[in-house]
């Protein structure tokens, strides 16, 4: 997940001029007419992200912000709003929750540059080896370099049910399917228990 600046305030009377529409593509239409919008429409374009956005009174909204707030009256202010099942055009209330960075970061599907088919497992083409990482908030943590693909993807998992790392409300299980064998995930959280203890990972993530 990208990073965001600081929020903006979603205008309390948006709904007066915006609906929330579950047939609609974007989730959202026009109530009225308005510059460059006409009633009855769908509302919302993707950024260079893919993310859907919209302009009202001269400022850009999300449309999953703007629909989380219609549905529930909350403003997301600080927090992020994550979609549960991971395609963030899929912006029906439902599949809308509030989040932090880093659960957000949790339930993220793999980067489509990915090579491996694994989240946070990728081939080094410096090293040779196959590399595994994971994300904590904003910090990309570098797990370790492994000979065997089966090893990356082992320590991968066992990061991700990790309390240091991640929050199992939000995470997403779409790299379970690609799971080793059992005796290779009691290898992974040995390996993984080392390394947190040798570099103080506990200490430094509060945990």
């Amino acid at each position: 997940m990208r990073g965001r600046s600081k929020f903006i305030p979603i205008p309390r009377d948006i709904g007066d001029y915006i609906a929330y529409s579950e047939e609609s593509s974007t989730g959202l239409i026009n109530k009225v007419n308005r510059w460059r919008a006409i009633k009855g429409k769908e509302t919302g374009h993707p950024d260079g992200y893919g993310y859907l956005h919209f302009t009202f009174r001269y400022r850009k909204y999300s449309n999953s912000r703007v629909i989380y707030f219609l549905g529930t009256g909350i403003d997301p202010e600080e927090k992020y709003v994550d979609h549960i099942d991971g395609d963030i055009l899929n912006n029906k209330i439902s599949n809308l929750r509030l989040a932090t960075l880093s659960q957000n970061q949790d339930n993220r599907k793999k980067n489509k540059n990915n090579t491996s088919g694994i989240t946070g497992v990728l081939w080094s083409k410096i090293s040779k080896k196959w590399r595994a990482e994971i994300y904590k908030d904003r910090s990309l943590i570098y797990l370790g370099l492994f000979d065997n693909k089966d090893e990356a993807i082992a320590v991968r998992i066992t990061a991700e049910i990790n309390p240091i790392f991640r929050d199992q409300k939000y995470r997403n299980p779409h790299n379970d399917e690609h799971a080793p064998s059992p005796e290779m995930l009691v290898w992974a959280k040995q390996y993984l228990e080392d390394r947190i203890e040798r570099l103080n990972w506990k200490e430094k993530y509060n945990v």
